[in-house]
């Protein structure tokens, strides 16, 4: 499987798409795409040692990241 890999406009980072196919379902944003990504070339850790994954709206994410 191809790494889908994206370039955040601001910071220059580059961010691994992990699945875009997310359905936000809170009462405001009920049935809202969403795309759930994380830092490609680093390892981004919480307090506890995990992983930290995003989730951003379509919409607010094709704005901010450059498909590469």
């Amino acid at each position: 499987m191809n790494k889908e890999l994206w370039k955040n406009n601001k910071n220059g980072k580059l961010y691994e798409v992990l699945n875009y196919n997310i359905l936000n379902c809170t009462n405001e944003q009920d049935g809202q795409t969403m795309y759930l990504y994380k830092v490609f070339s680093e390892r981004v850790l919480d307090c506890n040692g995990k992983e930290i994954i995003f989730v951003r709206s379509e919409n607010e994410f094709k704005t901010k990241f450059t498909k590469l």
